[in-house]
């Protein structure tokens, strides 16, 4: 089980957990992940904005078809299940 340390999370450590959702190794979405970055999300102050970042970076420009299909699917969960108020301004 990939586990996710809540507190002292960065940027980077996030980035590193969003790409590790959206491996195109991965047989299929790993539920477990995606709750445990929306948990991440709700409980940090920068949540939304590295959230958007590392969704963004994921989706734009991937040639990878897999991998898109697995970050739109994370950032579907982000917009479902979060509570802060998202702002997609770059």
């Amino acid at each position: 089980m990939y586990f996710l340390a809540k507190s002292n999370f960065s940027s980077n450590n996030f980035a590193r957990t969003v790409k590790y959702a959206t491996s195109s190794s991965l047989q299929s979405e790993d539920w477990a992940l995606n709750m445990d970055i929306c948990d991440i999300i709700n409980e940090t102050e920068e949540g939304p904005r590295d959230s958007y970042k590392a969704i963004k970076k994921r989706i734009v420009g991937n040639k990878n078809f897999r991998e898109v299909m697995l970050a739109l699917t994370v950032s579907v969960t982000f917009t479902s299940l979060i509570h802060h108020t998202f702002s997609f301004s770059s």
